[in-house]
């Protein structure tokens, strides 16, 4: 595992990187495709409908012919396939799919998850997480502080839809202090969609060196532009000779503090993702797969959210700061049809 120093100084590559991708992007053609999942050509929601029906009745499933369907479809295409489904056979796909493959084991819940409307699955994660004995912090923060404006309304809705409870009382009852703040922040506030005000950002980073971290550092997480909070990150690096990820470890957690890891993960959580969202879920992926025992359920969920957004660049990034393919990875850490899946998932078949 690379040394505090080595992460701090890739993930400041990364920050130059995206300054500088707004300039490229606009000087290419035409706008590139990052994610991993393509609409297939020629698409037939009938035949498709009609090869899962057989694959479902079959006594013994067969999970190559599932994943030849269900990796090479978007999830719009699997969504049309289950409206299909139901018009001709009178049935519902993801039930006969679970009753099928069974719910507990990683490939059923795989299928589950591509099965699921991304709304939808991020409040099932999200009660998971929260449901039973204890908390999973992290599953809260990689999701809450990863997804848009946008993205999160649509979760809040569905998570009331599909459990009967309310997301903002959920999580002031599982979380507490700043975390449980920070959360709800990330419920509640809109972030700014505007052009870059150098001079806000360099009064910003002023105080984050003067005064209490944790206010200002939450008020600005929360609510400036991923741009804005780059330029900011660079003009603290600027002001104090520090980079923010630093300064955040150094101050909101450790040894003497430990109370405060979770918010430390959910503060360092957002920085990454306005350095870079490849960079931070290339992150989560290795951190599944490190040491004794494999998190499927990170695997699984990473995989799907970003399959067709950029798990291309996922997947570049993960190779760079690991100096192995990430399918490779996946191959040696899971098994079965439930790693076919997931290489066919990344493009790594």
């Amino acid at each position: 595992m690379a040394s505090k120093k080595e992460d701090t100084k890739f993930w400041q590559q990364l920050h130059n990187d995206a300054i500088e991708e707004p300039a490229k992007e606009a000087a290419e053609p035409q706008k590139k495709y990052w994610g991993t999942v393509f609409p297939v050509k020629d698409f037939d929601k009938v035949a498709d409908a009609k090869a899962l029906r057989q694959i479902v009745m079959e006594k013994d499933v067969n999970e190559q012919k599932l994943t030849d369907i269900l990796a090479h479809r978007s999830q719009n295409q699997r969504m049309e396939i289950a409206m299909q489904y139901e018009k001709d056979f009178d049935d519902d796909l993801i039930g006969d799919l679970v009753h099928a493959l069974g719910a507990d084991n990683d490939f059923g819940r795989l299928v589950w998850a591509l099965m699921t409307p991304p709304r939808l699955y991020d409040a099932r994660c999200l009660r998971g997480a929260m449901e039973g004995t204890g908390t999973d912090e992290s599953v809260l923060i990689e999701i809450l502080c990863s997804r848009t404006n946008k993205q999160i309304k649509k979760i809040i809705e569905a998570y009331s839809f599909a459990t009967n409870f309310d997301l903002k009382k959920d999580l002031e009852q599982d979380t507490g202090g700043n975390l449980r703040s920070l959360l709800v922040a990330m419920l509640e506030t809109d972030r700014e969609d505007k052009n870059v005000d150098y001079t806000v950002t360099l009064a910003e980073a002023s105080t984050l060196i003067d005064e209490e971290l944790e206010p200002t550092l939450e008020k600005i997480l929360a609510t400036r532009s991923y741009a804005h909070l780059r330029q900011t990150f660079l003009d603290y690096q600027r002001l104090s000779g520090h980079h923010i990820m630093e300064m955040i470890s150094r101050q909101t957690g450790g040894f003497l503090n430990p109370t405060k890891d979770d918010v430390k993960e959910g503060y360092l959580a957002i920085v990454k993702c306005v350095l870079s969202l490849p960079g931070y879920f290339a992150e989560r992926l290795y951190m599944a797969m490190m040491g004794f025992g494999t998190d499927e359920d990170t695997l699984t969920r990473v995989i799907v959210s970003r399959s067709e957004v950029d798990m291309k660049k996922v997947a570049d990034i993960y190779e760079r700061r690991h100096g192995k393919p990430l399918g490779a990875a996946i191959a040696d850490e899971t098994s079965g049809a439930y790693r076919n899946m997931l290489l066919a998932l990344i493009g790594q078949e």
